[in-house]
């Protein structure tokens, strides 16, 4: 099982037992608007004392397969941006060795930067694509650490070639809206 598909497969196995009671060690809203649409706190983790995640989505939104997802990151202390997205840049170069689809841009912008990059996962023969999956990583500073918002879209199998025919046309569209987008203020638990 490749790098991706073990990430994703985790991913998907943690946000499955999702509950209404999910802990906000973030202290956001528990609803985020984004693009016209409200997506619900669904999963959150505070697996040491400097990291903190949140991922959000909306309430038709099938867990196992959801189609975008809203992620707040934080990490506390003293990082600098250039540091995180050059490691998720070494990262996608060598999950790009055994998979092609992998590519990125990075922009930058008032201080804060942001990553854009697809990755996708194959059939076992390689003769199929399963999923595909465009993120945009947008890293921004604070006073007492580095916060990421990212929005997540995926397609699945037959939806595949609309996905790619509205990323040729719209490509800019969901960077414009993550980057313009208002974070909300976060007060993470100690």
């Amino acid at each position: 099982m490749n790098k991706l598909t073990t990430t994703v497969f985790l991913l998907l196995v943690s946000i499955i037992g999702f509950s209404q009671n999910v802990e906000n060690y973030l202290q956001t809203e528990k609803v985020i608007k984004f693009d016209n649409k409200e997506f619900n706190l669904v999963w959150g983790t505070h697996p040491n004392e400097v990291y903190y995640k949140q991922e959000y989505l909306t309430k038709d939104q099938n867990i196992e397969k959801f189609k975008t997802m809203v992620t707040i990151d934080f990490l506390k202390g003293d990082f600098e941006i250039k540091d995180l997205v050059n490691g998720k840049i070494q990262e996608l170069e060598n999950a790009k060795k055994s998979n092609p689809i992998i590519n990125w841009t990075v922009l930058e912008k008032d201080g804060e930067t942001i990553l854009d990059f697809l990755m996708s996962v194959s059939s076992k023969d390689g003769k199929e694509l399963l999923v595909i999956e465009r993120n945009i990583y947008r890293y921004t500073k604070r006073a007492n650490g580095l916060l990421l918002f990212a929005v997540s879209d995926r397609a699945y199998k037959s939806e595949i070639d609309a996905f790619f025919k509205n990323l040729k046309e719209n490509k800019n569209d969901l960077i414009i809206k993550v980057g313009s987008f208002k974070i909300p203020k976060i007060k993470p638990k100690k």
